[in-house]
């Protein structure tokens, strides 16, 4: 009998029910189905032909949720060389390779030099209780990634309280140990 891998899945869109597997670890959270079909709820109309960055990639199902429903665009940063692999081959067998760029790097000290645009959409969804979640809004501000009406998810552990000064909280929710958030610029 084989053993079967955990994964979790695309919840709408073109590529609506594609797995997407991972190896469970201490730094490997996917964003809940619940959690992603609330913020892409959220995002209903800004999505389709929008241009965005998965940060913290990690299984990529934000970014791959994100193409499934019309992104014009992703851009995915993962440290961890398996994960992005697995990343790759998603979008090889999904022929999405036109529409997406994997980078194998962390993305807290990457130049986005070689970007010769702002983000419509970004997803802030770092490791937790490893304090990244202030360095990665320091990045967005520090590397022009960001123009007027980005938007930008951010998730993290429940008790964490984050006062980010520049960006507008629109909504926010939670969920199990997680809180969820979309925030806009304010400048």
């Amino acid at each position: 009998m084989a053993i079967r891998k955990p994964n979790t899945r695309i919840i709408g869109g073109d590529f609506k029910g594609t797995k997407i597997p991972f190896t469970p670890s201490k730094d490997i959270r996917p964003t809940e189905n619940k959690t992603r079909e609330t913020l892409f709820n959220w995002l209903m109309g800004d999505v389709k032909d929008s241009v965005c960055l998965d940060m913290f990639a990690g299984t990529g199902a934000l970014g791959l949720e994100a193409l499934s429903r019309g992104a014009k665009k992703v851009v995915f940063i993962e440290k961890n060389k398996d994960l992005c692999s697995g990343i790759l081959g998603l979008i090889k067998k999904l022929s999405l390779e036109d529409c997406a760029v994997v980078i194998n790097t962390d993305s807290l000290k990457y130049s986005f030099e070689e970007f010769n645009y702002q983000f419509d959409l970004i997803f802030l969804d770092p490791p937790f209780r490893k304090d990244m979640l202030d360095k990665a809004y320091g990045v967005c501000l520090d590397k022009n990634i960001t123009h007027q009406s980005t938007l930008v998810y951010v998730e993290s552990e429940m008790n964490l309280v984050k006062d980010f000064k520049k960006w507008k909280e629109i909504k926010t929710s939670k969920g199990g140990q997680t809180k969820f958030g979309l925030y806009t610029n304010e400048t």
